[in-house]
């Protein structure tokens, strides 16, 4: 199994920001079953045969609701209801997370080995093991949550390292690259 330590670094601060947002009241989560079949028919494009599909009861089962022919479903109707409506409504809370995260930026702790390299000195032969901590700039918090997305681990850990070593060595618009290796601990806040 494949470690991504910088990746789940990531996702962990999404989930803390995602569950911040939740722990707010929502304003907009349905909660009587006729809205919230009504949330589930327009997020599945109107199609009434989807939402029973992903509900499992007939169709005319949902036309009812939408109706408003159906008042008080059953136990474990109103289960499966309420969590396929959670789960569609959380991924807004998803997107709104990362616009956050976008916003306010993140704070990168790394503790790795960085060796340097400039075309016009050469490299550092001997990088060695430091830990560091500083805040991204909004456009390498925008490329993390992109290389977080396309799930790749080493473009996520370049963007990082360059990152938090330009701002704390004073290397930003030098030209000089960073190599991070022998990643021992990462972690992102905001």
């Amino acid at each position: 199994m494949t470690t991504t330590p910088v990746l789940d670094a990531l996702w962990e601060v999404h989930h803390l920001e995602r569950d911040r947002l939740a722990a707010a009241p929502q304003r907009g989560m349905p909660q009587s079953p006729r809205a919230q079949v009504a949330f589930l028919h327009r997020r599945l494009g109107r199609s009434t045969a989807r939402v029973a599909a992903l509900l499992g009861v007939h169709p005319e089962t949902v036309r009812r609701y939408l109706r408003g022919q159906r008042r008080n479903p059953p136990p474990d109707f109103a289960a499966r209801l309420h969590d396929a409506v959670a789960a569609r409504f959380r991924s807004r809370l998803a997107r709104k997370a990362d616009a956050e995260i976008r916003r306010r930026g993140l704070r990168a702790y790394l503790t790795a080995t960085f060796t340097f390299y400039s075309p016009s000195a050469g490299s550092s032969d001997d990088g060695r093991e430091r830990r560091l901590d500083e805040d991204l700039t909004p456009s390498e918090t925008e490329r993390l949550l992109a290389a977080r997305d396309e799930g790749n681990e080493s473009r996520a850990l370049a963007i990082a390292g360059q990152g938090v070593a330009e701002a704390y060595f004073g290397l930003r618009g030098t030209g000089m690259d960073v190599t991070v290796r022998d990643l021992v601990a990462v972690k992102f806040e905001l």
